[in-house]
């Protein structure tokens, strides 16, 4: 009996251990299977993301290149760029130098021009003066021109009428001279020579015709008859003093203009007053 116990007990074991390994057997293969089909499906699930991860390495290697590509089109064009920069700016101060030498040009020229437009101005304003001056000396040189023709009538006019009262002047004859002899008219004579006290230079004597105050000179009555020359010396003598100098200017027959050489001396001097001329 206790062995028909033990036995069956061995035996419930037995059967206990062969169910706990069928079960378990049954269960590990129940697990099997779900972790193949799990590992399938993961498999298949790694496979597709495998797929779609090497599809997008691909299309992410084209869009490398292409953007390799694109960049070194755009280096290129950078590049193409940089020089071009370059070049314009080399133009740029090219222009600039240009510029600045044609403002250098410019403000020359305009300093030029302002020169030549004050020296213009210069010039039309001396060409004025001149004219202004040349019309004066005209008008100036009209006057003495016609002073010296009114001066010329007055002394003409002057020595003839001396002449003709000379002629009327009879002077008594000498003893002894022959009755109706002629008597030499006194403008016919010659003024004698006259030495003068302090040099002993000989002199000749004449008088004073005609003062001109306005343009400073005098007319007296010697002239190339009497030796006279342009440049002649002349003092002229109010009484026994001394009163002006004067030049000879122009030369006549029988008379003479001189410039008084002071202006000062000009109010000195008055018709008929004495002329002397050193020889």
């Amino acid at each position: 009996m206790a062995k028909s116990r033990v036995g069956s007990l061995f035996l419930i074991v037995l059967l206990a251990l062969a169910i706990f390994a069928a079960v378990h057997f049954y269960l590990g293969q129940n697990t099997e299977h779900a972790k193949r089909v799990w590992l399938e499906d993961q498999l298949q699930k790694i496979t597709t993301a495998k797929d779609a991860l090497e599809q997008e390495r691909d299309e992410l290697a084209k869009a490398k290149t292409a953007l390799e590509s694109q960049l070194t089109d755009a280096s290129d064009q950078v590049q193409k760029l940089g020089d071009q920069a370059k070049l314009l700016s080399e133009q740029i101060a090219s222009e600039k130098r240009s510029r600045e030498a044609m403002t250098g040009e410019l403000a020359g020229v305009k300093s030029r021009l302002e020169a030549e437009r004050k020296d213009k101005l210069s010039l039309t304003d001396d060409l004025a003066k001149a004219k202004q001056s040349y019309q004066a000396l005209g008008n100036e040189l009209t006057t003495l021109r016609q002073a010296k023709e009114a001066l010329e009538r007055r002394v003409k006019e002057m020595l003839a009428t001396q002449a003709t009262e000379a002629e009327r002047i009879v002077v008594t004859p000498p003893a002894g001279a022959p009755s109706g002899t002629a008597v030499k008219p006194l403008a016919e004579a010659t003024p004698a020579p006259v030495p003068t006290p302090s040099s002993g230079i000989r002199t000749r004597e004449g008088k004073v015709l005609v003062v001109n105050r306005e343009f400073n000179f005098v007319v007296i009555n010697l002239g190339s008859k009497d030796g006279l020359k342009a440049g002649s010396q002349l003092s002229i003598w109010r009484g026994d003093k001394a009163v002006a100098k004067a030049q000879v200017e122009r030369i006549y027959d029988n008379m003479a203009a001189a410039t008084l050489l002071a202006e000062e001396q000009k109010g000195k001097v008055q018709e008929g007053n004495l002329v002397r001329v050193n020889s």
